[in-house]
């Protein structure tokens, strides 16, 4: 029995309708973790292994509640052993959203449309890596595959945009890869890393990083550094919405402690970064760049796992909700400081999305859109999808959605927007079907286009990419 049919997860006749309209929209990916050097190089992988599993923690948690040795895992196993592993699991992944992913990425990259029961393992590794071998199967020609016109990588401010230069020059590129300023561990300081953060701004720039405003002028300079190799966004994530209340010289005193090795409580830790976050935040402003917050997780919980296997290994954990107080008062004094931009808030916790979508309507007006972002991590399911849609709507204007991204770091991860597309599509010809949308097949179609493709086009507003 197949999985993956025409009208997989369209159960009425108007979302078979509308997803015809929505099936072949280009992708505008602004928001991934994709690496521009394997983009650049575009080195056939060696394995199935490699491709799949290298590096994608939502896989290595199931592997881990399946029981699966970490040998198997992040450990020195061979790789046929740890596809197989894998492979063991994902029949009893059923309704977790990595069993319908899986199912996508064999279809559409692979045309395997196996039981994931009932496979030979065996066989179907080396099926896989038969089709890997071949040119079609490259990074640059599986996002090509993928219909993606834009492509915008997760960068360290201090990273020479090397590959995304080459990629630039290179006329062979049919896609856009633009860097995302990701300066969250430059802002939320410990005294544990202000000394490598003070380094690599020294060495990354001219600046002689020896106070508080040297050092944030070294990340302002940076910010125009990613602006001119083509970044229009910004990407910050923490655990909690930043404080806005220290003052300049509250903010050099913070800052003066750890440099020296003090410790500083938790509160004034969230107090610098919302003073480097306002002041970086105003070049953001003047630069017309879209700003995207990623709030809530609590992560690396599990201490002997970090220090065996690193970070985004697997152990993170949905926060507690957000402080809606906090967050209203972070947009007002960015707004107050001239520093706030078109800006998408991601809430780790799903009880938040009706919260952050309220809160961003305080905050919209003609000069600058506030918005929840997509469903994201362990709300990036059918279900978590089709609650965020709903709470979206009821306070905002779901025809305004800048809608899916794909969160990965994985070359064949954009089935992710099919899935989300079928889901949209579902929802909305669910509700057309019991008379609680009455419109124009023409002015729902566009909607839907909008939602998946137009609206990221108009918001992040990037050279030579147009409406379908």
């Amino acid at each position: 029995m197949s999985l993956i049919t025409d009208d997989f997860l369209l159960n009425n006749k108007t979302a078979v309708k509308l997803y015809e309209k929505a099936k072949d929209l280009p992708i505008y990916d602004f928001h991934c973790h994709l690496d521009p050097k394997e983009i650049y190089e575009n080195k056939n992988y060696e394995n199935i292994t490699q491709l799949w599993l290298g590096g994608d923690h939502y896989k290595w948690r199931l592997m881990r509640a399946y029981g699966i040795e970490e040998a198997y895992i992040t450990g020195n196993a061979d790789d046929f052993d740890k596809f197989q592993a894998f492979m063991h699991m994902l029949p009893y992944s059923i309704v977790n959203p990595m069993y319908h992913w899986c199912a996508l990425e064999l279809k559409r990259y692979f045309n395997e449309d196996t039981d994931l029961d009932k496979v030979n393992i065996k066989k179907l590794y080396k099926t896989l890596n038969r089709k890997l071998a071949k040119t079609s199967h490259t990074p640059q020609n599986l996002i090509k595959q993928s219909n993606v016109k834009v492509v915008c990588t997760t960068d360290d401010p201090c990273d020479d945009l090397k590959y995304h230069q080459l990629l630039n020059e290179d006329k062979k590129v049919t896609f856009k890869v633009c860097p995302t300023f990701r300066p969250d561990s430059y802002v939320f300081l410990s005294s544990a890393t202000v000394q490598e953060k003070i380094d690599k701004l020294d060495e990354a720039t001219d600046c002689d990083v020896s106070n508080l405003n040297n050092y944030i002028e070294a990340l302002k300079a940076r910010v125009h550094y990613f602006d001119r190799q083509g970044a229009r966004s910004s990407d910050q994530s923490f655990e909690k919405t930043p404080l806005m209340t220290a003052s300049s010289e509250e903010a050099d005193a913070i800052f003066e402690m750890l440099v020296s090795g003090q410790s500083v409580s938790e509160t004034e830790q969230y107090e610098l970064a919302g003073y480097i976050l306002t002041e970086i935040s105003k070049v953001y402003h003047e630069l017309n760049w879209v700003v995207q917050f990623h709030l809530g997780p609590t992560r690396n919980n599990n201490t002997n796992m970090y220090d065996k296997v690193g970070p985004d290994s697997g152990f993170d954990s949905v926060g507690e909700q957000l402080s809606a107080k906090r967050l209203n008062a972070m947009l007002d004094h960015l707004e107050q400081h001239q520093a706030l931009s078109d800006t998408i808030i991601y809430p780790n916790n799903g009880n938040d999305h009706l919260m952050v979508q309220a809160t961003a309507g305080n905050f919209s007006n003609s000069q600058h859109k506030v918005q929840l972002g997509a469903a994201w991590w362990f709300n990036d399911t059918k279900e978590g999808m089709e609650k965020h849609l709903v709470e979206y709507a009821n306070v905002g204007l779901l025809s305004k959605f800048v809608g899916m991204l794909t969160d990965s770091r994985s070359m064949i991860s954009y089935t992710r927007h099919e899935y989300f597309r079928r889901i949209l599509c579902n929802f909305l010809g669910d509700k057309i079907e019991k008379g609680e949308i009455a419109l124009s097949p023409s002015t729902i179609d566009q909607i839907v286009k909008d939602i998946c493709y137009n609206n990221a086009v108009n918001l992040f507003k990037i050279e030579g990419v147009k409406e379908e």
